[in-house]
């Protein structure tokens, strides 16, 4: 499915799985109006909390994919700084007004620019390694940061819907987001690390009725059926129809 039907999905989601998770049932914002302006601000911390990491739950497995949503916010994250530093280095060579360097610069870039699979693993890398320094330092679970590092570390040079989109990838990746659960708790986010987990189950239920999923890699046989195909009709009828549920739940 699409990027934005996946992101739909999770938001829908999360509202209705708000009774579970927060163990109180989800509050629209007709419903804030009649509440105490003191508990206000905390329930709309907290159930904004939860959508967000349910919508970037849903869009993880994608990281395995060159073209994800999800993987070009971090083509842009880690592409940007490798710019701006180009043009620092330039001028402090004093090429700045050398017709050869910025040549050769404008071609390095298109050539890392094209290189999108690079800025992925990169992009992993870095994530990988913060993870691990925050561990580190004791600002969260060792065992967390390790899993969730070897989640990255695995997606880097897997191809799309393996790894990511297995039992073992939801294992791997859902232990170390609850176990990450007490750090997060410290920001007032503990509801982060369960919607990080639902999106990402929503992101494997709805790939398994668009083609199917390898639930038993590293056998790479597909388990699921076609009811869906990406980009179709239907793929944006889905989307299009979660996106009005979500506003119509959030708002009424």
């Amino acid at each position: 499915m699409m990027g934005r039907s996946h992101m739909a999905i999770g938001a829908v989601g999360a509202v209705a799985a708000t009774p579970l998770v927060l163990h109180e049932r989800w509050e629209s914002l007709r419903d804030l109006l009649t509440h105490p302006w003191a508990s206000m601000p905390h329930i709309v911390v907290v159930q904004a909390a939860f959508v967000a990491a349910t919508v970037v739950g849903a869009l993880v497995p994608d990281l395995d994919q060159q073209d994800a949503k999800l993987t070009y916010t971090i083509e842009i994250v880690f592409g940007l700084p490798v710019l701006a530093l180009a043009i620092v280095v330039m001028v402090l060579m004093h090429w700045a007004t050398s017709l050869t360097a910025w040549g050769i610069a404008l071609l390095l870039m298109f050539i890392f620019g094209a290189a999108h699979n690079v800025t992925r693993m990169l992009g992993l890398g870095a994530l990988a390694t913060i993870l691990l320094d925050l561990a580190y330092h004791h600002r969260m679970p060792m065992e967390a940061a390790v899993l969730l590092a070897a989640w990255m570390v695995a997606t880097m040079p897997a191809k799309h819907r393996t790894f990511t989109h297995s039992l073992l990838g939801l294992a791997v990746f859902g232990a170390g987001c609850y176990l990450s659960e007490p750090a997060l708790s410290h920001l007032h986010l503990g509801v982060a690390a369960y919607g990080l987990i639902l999106g990402y189950v929503l992101h494997m239920a709805a790939d398994f009725i668009a083609g199917g999923v390898p639930l038993l890699w590293p056998w790479g046989k597909r388990q699921g059926v076609h009811l869906v195909k990406s980009f179709s009709a239907v793929d944006y009828l889905i989307g299009g129809i979660g996106i009005f549920t979500f506003v119509g739940l959030a708002l009424v």
